[in-house]
């Protein structure tokens, strides 16, 4: 799957769910939803193909809250999880009317 595929799918999975993505992360990064290892680490199958954390699906839906009731278009929801895994921060142009 594709970073921008797992994206999409944030409203649609289990909120327990992490993304896993090959660095750099770009939209076509190879990546796959998935869930920590017992000790809340990238799984050892997940990392041997080069996968690294990006986000967990809960802070993805947090971030997304940002929006309030403006509907994202599907550039932007995926241009500001991109923005807030590399960041930790919101974007200012999700400020910008």
């Amino acid at each position: 799957m594709k970073l921008q595929d797992a994206l999409d799918q944030v409203d649609q999975v289990s909120d327990d769910r992490v993304i896993f993505a090959r660095k750099p992360w770009t939209l076509e990064s190879e990546a796959e939803i998935a869930v920590f290892d017992a000790d809340f680490r990238v799984p050892a199958e997940i990392g041997s193909r080069g996968l690294e954390y990006f986000l967990e699906v809960s802070i993805a839906i947090e971030a997304l809250e940002v929006f309030g009731d403006r509907t994202p278009t599907t550039d932007e929801r995926r241009a500001l999880l991109l923005y807030y895994a590399e960041n930790d921060a919101y974007p200012e142009w999700v400020y910008q009317s």
